[in-house]
């Protein structure tokens, strides 16, 4: 109790130094990074910005070199006299070889055509399908054919293979000796953009600390980023096709980034009007700029780097102010603690004195939990120290019912209280003398001082002569057994023993002699009582008895016989040395389930009787209510019959 009042003093003494350093620390720091973040956030954006510039600088040469063969290819005199008789084997080939040669120039490797006259699709030198006006997906011919730009940019994906987005630079094909320059074909180059942006994430592109590059379209799907399983999205079978396409489901912006990515989509309009936009949001810096070729935006994401946290003299100034705190909290405890130190000692001494009271002992506050507790009490509980139960409910210290209802009868009484209580562990009766008494001024709750009385009380409940129970034992014991089986629907049975002819014995040898006997055949009934909650007695005299909880009359006669048989084949040496003595023994038995309405008179009066038919059909045997027992293959003992019954 007084070691618990010392740490309660230490431990508010240390949380105010605690909490009044931190509040220096946390108030001052907050100032000092705010300052500090501001400045390597103004520092961080010009790096951003550079950054977002070179990568979209290098993103726009490479889209501008595809674009410029693309149109290239559509300019060409040979692919326009080719589109214009694509039937001529001679300007069949020099077209081929002219559309093939472009086809290994452009980053995808593959030209994609068709032209007027034919009005087939073609891949290179592969016919892949015939112009059909009534299929959809083939409009993008008569598209390109027609219009007026020398070339268009379009994204989409293969919607029948459900490969990753592609990105189309169509170019029309004219007759220029018509007027207006007639549409008569179309050439696209088809770039794999997955493909084609990776060069935005390799090592030879220059990047910066703690940034990542993604790039989005205005739907807020995610169309590159350095890892690549988000590119990569996810293929779905379309519900709606009978074709069996299936469709690209990419990852969203709010998907990888929550609550930022959703605000990322909604600043896209200020776009239109500042071609470069930054916020900060949970310490991470996310800028944007618009890819006005794709209509995609570049998304650079950078952890705020606090690396020039050291290198302004505040920071040197800063930390020297938490240096000097520090030694001033380290001084106020020292001082605090030796000013504390008597106090501790006492507690060492009355630690010392409570340690070596044998009894389970424990002090508890208002709430009822353990403020000290004894080795004694860390023994009976089973717990591995003071450590293991202070500051807990002191019921739970304890796993066994009957300790718990003790201890909260104890714990509700106010005063002084004492009480004797006995107490089931592990089927075995043991019997507690607790006393408790109220605590009352600054620790307010009551001390618990518990004695393990079972030895003294059970003297009183043992036979002196044979060292089994007796009678008074016995009748408890009937009765808390006799509630169990009610309340679990369990068998009892009851053998009660008589030694037969143990007067004539007496008479014959002497009471010496007889004692002797006696002690040698209970040995025989203790051992029988294997189980915890087994219990031999000796009821008077030369008669004694074998309770049998949780046991079926078939068990019961089994241990009857054996104990007979054991009894049969005992003998005794003589007090003179002139010899050996032996008797035989008598058994009646009962077994019930018993009920509410049944009582343990009944239990013990049916024993009795069988026990007197046993002496009436001669001795020497057991008896036991006619039944549908019957002995099975294994029902001889050491070649003796197991059962004899009575019909």
């Amino acid at each position: 109790m007084i070691r618990h009042f010392n740490s309660l003093i230490k431990r508010k003494v240390l949380i105010f130094s605690m909490c009044f350093f931190l509040f220096i620390i946390i108030s001052g720091g907050i100032t000092f990074f705010r300052v500090i973040r501001q400045v390597n956030s103004t520092q961080s954006i010009k790096e951003l910005m550079q950054f977002a510039e070179n990568k979209q600088r290098c993103l726009e040469n490479r889209l501008s070199r595809e674009i410029e063969l693309t149109v290239k290819l559509a300019d060409s005199p040979l692919i326009r006299r080719f589109f214009r008789n694509p039937d001529d084997p001679t300007l069949r080939a020099l077209g081929m070889e002219e559309i093939l040669s472009y086809g290994k120039a452009f980053s995808s490797g593959v030209v994609s055509w068709a032209n007027e006259v034919e009005r087939r699709y073609y891949e290179g030198d592969t016919c892949l399908a015939t112009y059909d006006p009534e299929n959809s997906y083939h409009q993008w011919y008569p598209v390109v054919r027609d219009q007026k730009e020398p070339f268009s940019l379009n994204i989409n994906y293969d919607y029948l293979l459900g490969h990753t987005s592609y990105l189309y630079i169509n170019a029309p094909v004219r007759d220029l000796g018509t007027e207006g320059g007639q549409g008569i074909g179309a050439v696209s180059n088809r770039i794999g953009l997955d493909a084609f942006l990776s060069f935005l994430y390799t090592a030879d592109y220059a990047s910066i600390a703690n940034t990542e590059l993604y790039l989005f379209n205005r739907k807020g799907e995610i169309t590159g980023a350095p890892d690549p399983s988000l590119v990569a999205g996810k293929i779905v079978s379309v519900s709606a096709a009978s074709d069996g396409a299936r469709m690209l489901e990419r990852t969203l912006l709010s998907d990888r980034f929550k609550k930022s990515g959703t605000k990322i989509l909604s600043e896209i309009p200020r776009l239109e009007t500042d071609p470069f936009f930054c916020f900060i949001e949970n310490n991470t810096q996310y800028a944007i700029i618009p890819i006005a070729s794709l209509d995609w935006y570049m998304l650079l994401v950078r952890s705020l780097d606090l690396s020039l946290f050291f290198s302004h003299l505040i920071s040197s100034i800063f930390i020297g102010i938490i240096g000097l705190i520090l030694v001033i909290f380290v001084i106020f405890n020292v001082y605090i603690f030796m000013l504390l130190n008597p106090l501790l000692i006492l507690t060492g001494i009355m630690n010392t004195i409570l340690s070596t009271i044998p009894n389970p002992l424990a002090v508890i506050d208002k709430h009822d939990r353990v403020i000290y507790v004894g080795k004694a009490l860390c023994d009976l509980t089973r717990r591995k120290g003071p450590q293991d139960c202070e500051r807990r409910p002191i019921l739970d210290l304890f796993d066994n019912e009957d300790m718990r209802a003790m201890i909260r009868n104890a714990i509700q009484q106010s005063g002084h209280f004492e009480t004797t209580t006995k107490v089931l562990i592990h089927e075995k009766r043991r019997f507690f003398k607790i006393m408790t008494d109220d605590i009352n001024g600054a620790i307010a709750g009551k001390f618990i001082f518990i004695t393990d009385i079972t030895a003294s009380t059970l003297d009183g409940l043992i036979d002196p002569l044979t060292g089994l129970a007796n009678r008074r034992n016995f009748d408890t014991c009937l009765q808390d057994e006799w509630k169990r089986a009610i309340r679990d629907r369990q068998p009892i049975s009851f053998l009660m023993m008589d030694l037969d002819k143990f007067k004539d014995y007496n008479d014959t040898y002497g009471h010496p002699q007889g004692d002797q006997l006696l002690k040698a055949v209970a040995s025989i009934f203790a051992a029988s009582a294997k189980r915890p909650a087994d219990l031999a007695v000796r009821m008077g005299g030369e008669e004694f008895a074998l309770l049998l909880p949780n046991t079926e009359l078939t068990g019961a006669l089994y241990i009857a016989e054996r104990i007979r048989l054991e009894v049969e084949k005992t003998e005794v040496p003589l007090i003179n040395g002139n010899g050996l003595s032996s008797i035989t023994i008598s058994i009646g038995i009962a077994c019930t389930i018993p009920t509410i309405q049944d009582t343990v008179e009944n239990l013990v009066s049916c024993a009795d009787q069988y026990l007197y038919e046993a002496k009436l059909q001669g001795r020497n045997r057991v008896a036991y209510p006619p039944s549908s027992i019957v002995p099975q293959q294994n029902n001889q003992v050491d070649g003796v019959p197991l059962f004899d019954n009575l019909d």
